[in-house]
This record gives C-alpha cells, structure tokens and sequence, in this order.
C-alpha cells in the first residue's frame, strides 16, 4: 500500500461524510463536493494499485535485466497514469475483472 491508496481512502471516506451531511442538509453543493471527492479518492486509489502493480513487477523481473530499463519504464507508467488517470483506472479495472474471472474459473 503507497500513500496514493492511503489518501484515495480517505478522500473516499470524506466524500461520502460530506455527500450525506449534504443529503441530511437539503445542501445540493455539499452532496456535490462529496461526489466529486469519493470519485476523486476512486481515481486515487486506483492510481496507488496501478503503482503497486508496477513496483511488485519490477520486483518479480529476472535480475539479469538491465535497471536502468526497468527504471525508465517504471517512470513511463508513472508518467502515463499521472497523465491518463482516467485511463489508467480503465485499464485497471480490467486487469481486475480479467484476474476475478480467471480466479472465479477455479
């Protein structure tokens, strides 16, 4: 777990606090500002996975591999989820659907 998953969390969770505090309230812009940061600590949160991804598979690499490789393609895929968060939660998603059906098989 990396401090991006740690703060999406907490944005996830403060989100909903403030979502319901403005249902409770009638305070449309409340209720919105709590959307807005449960999708926000989403986003976060799948962020922190695709990092940990990324980390646990440079780990797993064969040592004879040249590091500075992997370490410039650690950076392309932080740059790329920094950049796309968006499309880097999709892709995520997918990995996770594809790993839950393969696991759901067995």
């Amino acid at each position: 777990m990396n401090k991006d998953r740690i703060k999406g969390s907490a944005d996830q969770a403060m989100g909903a606090v403030k979502e319901a505090a403005g249902k409770l309230t009638g305070d449309a812009k409340l209720q919105a500002e709590g959307k807005a940061g449960k999708l926000k600590g989403k986003v976060e949160n799948a962020v922190g996975g695709a990092k940990d991804a990324v980390r646990q598979a440079a780990r797993n690499l064969d040592r004879t591999l040249d590091l500075d490789s992997v370490a410039r393609a650690g950076s392309a895929v932080r740059d790329a989820v920094r950049t796309r968060p968006v499309e880097a939660l999709a892709v995520a998603a997918g990995i996770g659907a594809l790993l839950g059906a393969l696991i759901a098989r067995t």
